[in-house]
């Protein structure tokens, strides 16, 4: 009897196991890369990798935070995964990359029309032109190139927005801001309240932006094959491309309420 009982309750417990779902993966997200990812946990980002993540049959945890301690946290272990990044030369062999990016994006070149730049390429600057961008983030290899040749000299802020406001505010002579098309560059402005005072003066390079899994995580290479396949199932089911759309329509409802905003201003 003692027997059969021990029996019955190892069996049960053996039965609760099989239905244990697997610990979420953390994941640190950048606070400030509106509307890819944002201070409150939301974004066309979060939800493309939340969903591949349940797709595959796992939960995810976002630990929000600035993108400079996002790429530490994933260089050194503290999580599994950091997004959104871009495998710069030094980040290859501490960082892994999945076969499909989170997103495309281009670098443009914005400058002030009140004080244009005189060219639409870094490497056609005057020597010295101090050039706005954000601290931690990832840009084109012409970046590096023009700042190593003494074109170019960056100033770092902690957002595009705040770019912006400096290059209206004529602090900078010109910024660096990642954009597509679900992120165009008014709508930079429209989080950043200007209204003028920016415009694009050419594209510098294009990034693809990744999901990068930690080397140094015991998770990590389980956590890239779930991903992969999250995202090979939602880009077949349709889920991504909705997510896509609904972001990119998101945008453009802040673009126009922005404008309207400004219109509705006493002259």
């Amino acid at each position: 009897m003692i027997l059969r009982s021990a029996f019955a309750v190892a069996l049960a417990a053996a039965s609760l196991s099989l239905d244990v779902a697997p610990p979420p993966f953390e994941i640190a997200v950048e606070d400030a890369a509106d509307p890819w990812s944002r201070a409150d946990g939301s974004g066309f980002a979060n939800d493309m990798v939340r969903n591949a993540f349940r797709a595959s049959g796992f939960d995810v945890a976002f630990r929000v935070v600035p993108y400079a301690r996002c790429k530490n946290m994933v260089l050194s272990g503290a999580v599994v995964a950091c997004f959104s990044m871009s495998p710069e030369p030094d980040l290859r062999d501490r960082v892994t990359f999945p076969a499909v990016p989170l997103f495309e994006c281009y670098t443009t070149l914005v400058q002030n029309p009140a004080r244009p730049l005189g060219a639409a390429r870094l490497d056609a600057l005057p020597r010295g032109t101090v050039i706005g961008a954000v601290l931690g983030y990832e840009y084109p290899r012409e970046v590096d190139e023009a700042r190593r040749a003494g074109r170019i000299m960056i100033e770092t802020s902690p957002s595009e927005e705040t770019l912006l406001r400096k290059l209206a505010a004529r602090r900078i002579a010109g910024a660096l801001i990642n954009v597509n098309a679900s992120k165009p560059l008014e709508f930079i402005a429209a989080r950043a309240r200007v209204a003028n005072g920016y415009e694009a003066a050419g594209r510098v390079g294009t990034l693809s932006s990744y999901l990068g899994f930690s080397r140094a995580h015991p998770r990590g290479a389980e956590a890239v094959r779930a991903y992969e396949e999250g995202m090979r199932r939602i880009a077949s089911n349709g889920a991504a491309a909705g997510v896509v759309r609904d972001w990119t329509d998101s945008s453009r409802v802040t673009i126009r309420a922005f404008l309207d905003s400004l219109r509705k201003q006493p002259p």
